[in-house]
């Protein structure tokens, strides 16, 4: 089941609970998860729209509500922890200590990550604390 198929899947039951924050933003996230065409978005695509919105909510550029903000952490996966991140990028870290330029051992971090819930904040405190001599 897709992410927006759960989403219209709980509908029914907020419109018969008469709970309209959650009936609102179903409604609203529904209608942004969804193509011009009427067909859905990819799971993958929607949690990166989803975690974008939720990254400008956090630092304020958005008009969310916290309520809202609450609610699309419900949908969003976590992400992984840093010490997560350490050990996902074992197998690279000789490349990212060997990169000539702080840019290029991230683009090397995140090609090794690509596809699991990562910030780029937490991958780049990550490669900051590889690349810092011992």
């Amino acid at each position: 089941m897709t992410i927006v198929q759960k989403m219209r899947s709980q509908l029914a039951p907020a419109m018969k609970a008469r709970d309209t924050a959650k009936l609102a933003f179903l409604r609203y996230w529904i209608a942004q998860l969804t193509l011009g065409t009427g067909a859905e978005m990819a799971d993958a695509d929607a949690v990166k729209k989803m975690r974008g919105v939720l990254k400008e909510a956090r630092s304020g550029v958005t008009t969310f509500t916290a309520e809202e903000i609450n609610q699309l952490v419900e949908w969003v996966p976590a992400s992984l922890g840093l010490d997560q991140i350490r050990e996902a990028l074992g197998p690279v870290a000789d490349q990212i200590r060997a990169a000539p330029k702080d840019g290029m051992a991230l683009g090397v971090a995140m090609k090794a990550l690509a596809g699991q819930p990562v910030e780029s904040e937490d991958v780049k405190a990550v490669v900051n604390t590889l690349r810092t001599p011992a």
